[in-house]
């Protein structure tokens, strides 16, 4: 069974470049997509995708928000796995608050990331080098 993923970002194309990337693997399959928090809000949990890949800035909030939201709404909830531009130690921490299953710099390889919405998939955490480098400065 393939898993299920949909897309928030604010940028069209960046949507369609990670679909069009995840589409080429037979395990994964994209179930619907939103350029604002509030589409997002509106669309996870009628859809229930597995993994919700989430920009963290949007012109409407943040996807930290909505990775909160979307974990208490639905169940059982979606493994949320944050990709941002922004190295940001307040986004990353807000993020593992809210419950969010990875975090990633949208430098990530495209091989990187169909690992990693795999890995949030089945149940486990990853955070960005970068990300995680940050955390344990500030621990």
């Amino acid at each position: 069974m393939a898993i299920t993923v949909f897309l928030l970002d604010d940028h069209e194309i960046v949507r369609r470049g990670i679909a069009q990337l995840l589409e080429t693997q037979d395990d994964i399959e994209i179930v619907g997509e939103a350029g604002t928090a509030a589409q997002a809000l509106a669309r996870i949990p009628a859809l229930r995708p597995d993994v919700a890949i989430l920009d963290v800035r949007l012109p409407d909030g943040e996807g930290v928000s909505v990775c909160r939201d979307v974990r208490s709404a639905v169940a059982p909830p979606p493994a949320c796995l944050m990709l941002t531009s922004f190295s940001d130690d307040e986004a990353l921490f807000g993020a593992i608050m809210a419950g969010a299953s990875g975090y990633l710099l949208k430098q990530v390889t495209g091989t990187d990331l169909i690992g990693a919405v795999r890995t949030v998939a089945a149940g486990g955490s990853l955070l960005d080098p970068t990300a995680a480098t940050a955390v344990m400065e500030r621990l």
